[in-house]
């Protein structure tokens, strides 16, 4: 038996010794879905170290009878693949956006087996959201997971799956009608969540208000990108982001343009992003930049 059946049967023990249900168990679902405790229960899922410590709480046992004498460990090659997986900008351009799903093959192929269900989460996560930029025609975000989504949106603090989830779901909604009321579910508690000691948390956080950003952008709702520029550059001055800063002054000029009319400030805003992606030797990203300040004629 390997270490995933091992773990689902005794989190089954434990729970039929307690006399729950899967759904006592999973209460409100904000932890824990009944969907994803049957995978676990099942041995088809590794659950992750917090999700094991919900269960250990609502059991009142610790998590050394749930791991029942297995051990969670994760490869740290494996971290070291998935900061490089998210510190590399696609900006849309399709090769990086080819080289990036190369890389999530590479992590399939090696680490499958002993990853926890949280971080295949995320990386299936990251492969369908890749997909839809390439191709447009991934199943909608809320759709393939639909159990995750619902926890998305009765959530206060997100963590960093649902910040891939919500970005997923965004993403898909800036060339297309969108439900307003999901959206400005999301925007604010995404705008309420704070700067984590997590490098890759802080990077999503700023990934998904790009996404909501870009939504409205897209739908000419220029006076609302107002709230997200601020606070993408509260967390870039924080945690020093700065590759951000070029996308984030982007926003800005849309911002300064069509919300204030102030071509001034828009064009100074061009001009730093321009210099800014120069500095960086990010020549994609600088191409992009020079290409949205000639549609608005600056």
């Amino acid at each position: 038996m390997g270490i995933k059946e091992t773990i689902g049967k005794k989190i089954r023990e434990e729970r039929e010794k307690k006399g729950l249900s899967r759904e006592q168990l999973c209460d409100s679902e904000e932890e824990l879905t009944v969907r994803q405790l049957v995978r676990i229960e099942l041995g088809q899922s590794l659950p992750s170290i917090v999700k094991l410590e919900y269960i250990a709480k609502v059991l009142e046992t610790d998590l050394g009878t749930l791991l029942a004498g297995e051990n969670i460990t994760i490869p740290e090659d494996y971290f070291s693949m998935k900061y490089q997986l998210f510190k590399f900008p696609s900006y849309g351009d399709s090769e990086r956006l080819a080289q990036k799903s190369r890389m999530i093959e590479d992590i399939y192929e090696k680490y499958f087996d002993v990853l926890p269900e949280d971080e295949l989460f995320t990386l299936e996560l990251l492969d369908n959201s890749l997909d839809y930029i390439s191709t447009g025609r991934t199943a909608a975000a809320e759709d393939i997971f639909d159990d995750f989504f619902k926890q998305l949106l009765i959530k206060k603090h997100y963590s960093f799956n649902d910040l891939l989830l919500a970005k997923y779901y965004a993403i898909q909604c800036q060339d297309k009608d969108y439900d307003e009321t999901i959206m400005e579910i999301l925007e604010t508690t995404v705008l309420q969540q704070n700067i984590s000691g997590d490098e890759y948390y802080n990077i999503e956080l700023l990934g998904v208000l790009t996404a909501i950003a870009g939504v409205y952008l897209d739908h000419g709702l220029y006076s609302k990108i107002k709230a997200l520029v601020v606070k993408m550059d509260d967390v870039i001055s924080k945690t020093q982001q700065y590759n951000i800063k070029p996308g984030l002054l982007m926003f800005k000029a849309k911002y300064y343009l069509y919300a204030e009319y102030n071509k001034k400030k828009a064009k100074e805003c061009y001009d730093l992003a321009a210099l800014l992606a120069q500095s960086f030797g990010d020549s994609v990203l600088e191409a992009n930049i020079l290409a949205e300040r000639k549609k608005d004629h600056l």
